[in-house]
Parts: C-alpha cells; sequence; structure tokens
C-alpha cells in the first residue's frame, strides 16, 4: 500500500463526529427551538453534557452566574454561546494525548492552536459579513484537524520534509504535499466532508494555507488571517508555524488594519486567559 493509500485509508475510517452535536447545532439554527427540545437530544451524549457543564462556566463566556444543571445551562447560555460550547467539547475528543506530534507540538498544543485561533476568527468576524461569529470559532477550532491524522506520517518523513521547506524553495505544506502527496489542509477537507460538515467549512479548511487564501471565499480569507495571526504569537507553531506563503490584498479588502491586528492580538491574549476551561477538555 502506498504511503497515499495510507492516508486515505486513515481518513476512511475516522470515528465519526457526535451525531448529537451535529443535531444540536441543526436545531440552534431555529430560534425558537426551546431548552427542552435541546435537553432531549443533548442528554444521550453524556462526554458532550459533562463538557457543557464544565465550559459553560468558564470565564470566557462571561455568565452572570454559576450553572449546575443541564436544564439550568440551556435556559441561561444564548443559543450563539451554547453553539460554541457545543462544538468545542465535541472537536476536543479528538485532539486528546499526542496529536501533533509529528510537527513538534507538545501534547496539548494542538488543541491550543486551535481554540486560540477559533477565537482570533471569531474576533475577526465583524469584518467578514457573509461570516457569522459562530461559523468562524467552528472553522477556527476545526482548521488543522488533519494535522492529528497526519502526524504519524510527517513524524516518519520528517527530515525529507524540513530539507525541502527549510531550504527556501517551498512552505512546510507544500514539502508536506511532495513528500506524503498529500496536505494536512487536503485531508481536514476530506475529514470535515466524511463528518457532514457543509461546503463553505471544508472548503476554509481545505484552502486556509494556500498562497492566494486572501483572495478566496470570505470563511477561508478569514480562517487564513486567524490562523497566521495566532502563529506569530508562537501559540502552536510547531515545525511549519514560520515557513507558510500568504499573499494578496485581502486585509485591505476586508478593511483590516496593522493597527486592528496588534489590537485583536493584545485581545486575543486576554481572552485565551478566560478560555483555561476550553483548553482542558483535550487534556
Amino acid at each position: 500500500m502506498s504511503r497515499i493509500d495510507e492516508i486515505l485509508n486513515i481518513a476512511n475510517h475516522l470515528p465519526p463526529f457526535p451525531k448529537v452535536a451535529l443535531q444540536v447545532m441543526k436545531m440552534l439554527n431555529d430560534p425558537k427551538v426551546k431548552a427542552k427540545d435541546l435537553a432531549k437530544v443533548i442528554k444521550y451524549d453524556s462526554a458532550i453534557t459533562a463538557n457543557l457543564l464544565k465550559t459553560c462556566n468558564a470565564a470566557y463566556f462571561g455568565l452572570s452566574r454559576k450553572v449546575s444543571s443541564l436544564d439550568d445551562a440551556l435556559v441561561i447560555v444564548g443559543q450563539d454561546i451554547l453553539k460554541d460550547i457545543i462544538i468545542a467539547s465535541s472537536s476536543s475528543r479528538f485532539y486528546k494525548g499526542g496529536a501533533g506530534e509529528g510537527y513538534e507540538l507538545e501534547q496539548g498544543e494542538l488543541w491550543r492552536h486551535s481554540v486560540a485561533t477559533a477565537i482570533m476568527a471569531k474576533l475577526l468576524a465583524k469584518h467578514f459579513p457573509k461570516v457569522s461569529p459562530d461559523t468562524a470559532f467552528t472553522a477556527g477550532l476545526l482548521h488543522d484537524i488533519g494535522k492529528r491524522f497526519l502526524s504519524s506520517f510527517v513524524a516518519s518523513d520528517f527530515a525529507k520534509i524540513v530539507k525541502l521547506a527549510y531550504g527556501g524553495k517551498m512552505s512546510f505544506v507544500e514539502a508536506e504535499k511532495e513528500v506524503l502527496g498529500m496536505t494536512h489542509a487536503e485531508l481536514g477537507g476530506m475529514i470535515m466532508e466524511r463528518w457532514e460538515f457543509d461546503e463553505e467549512l471544508r472548503r476554509a479548511v481545505r484552502q486556509h494555507h494556500d498562497p492566494d487564501a486572501l483572495e478566496k471565499g470570505e470563511l477561508t480569507a478569514l480562517l487564513a488571517i486567524a490562523n497566521t495571526q495566532v502563529i506569530t504569537l508562537g501559540v502552536g507553531a510547531g515545525a511549519d508555524g514560520l515557513t507558510g506563503k500568504l499573499h494578496g490584498e485581502g486585509l485591505k479588502k476586508y478593511g483590516i488594519s496593522s493597527l486592528d491586528l496588534e489590537c485583536y492580538l493584545a485581545e486575543l491574549l486576554t481572552e485565551m486567559d478566560k478560555a483555561e476551561e476550553m483548553f482542558a477538555l483535550a487534556e
């Protein structure tokens, strides 16, 4: 079996994304959905229920009082916040253990990078009128899911990839493609398709490392900027962090100035201090 066949085999045999989470996310698109209806669905996934109670009390979400039961949470937490909590608690299970080791990321760092990118994406969403904040958050959380499953392959051929990437001729992602036949972004897009996320999200995950990402769809451009900013901050940079290529007039096109980015980075640091409960989900 060739290396690319091995990778595709993994993609075809992944555990499914929690069906309960997908069902709840669809239900939350209806502003008239009732808390009792959500509770009937959520209670069938004990992990999501436990993580929901753990996470909704995070300082990041700024609730006025402590939540101690599922029914209580569903009444107090707004639908937008609930979407973020559900997707975070459902995604975190895929990042446990040594996810990202092949990219020289310490345990928990890939998830930390994903959460930070989700927060940054949500901050940037105000510049992208066609992208809802919760969609931006979801894209940020799952943009590097391909790294979770490509990590061991990268580790096996790490010397070859690094030689190509740091030789100055190509980015780390291009070196992945050259050596493995597939990038973690492409694998991520396949995983998102298998998990039945919509095409906009799949495309953004697949294209977020493209050099011309800023000239593509709004969600792709937003995700590319968010990812680059988080890496600039040093969160989850790993072996590939500083070898990416990104160009275009996207920042000017969306009215984002250098000062804006500096302000968002400062705000991200503050928000990350409040998000420890989310970081702990993948421990």
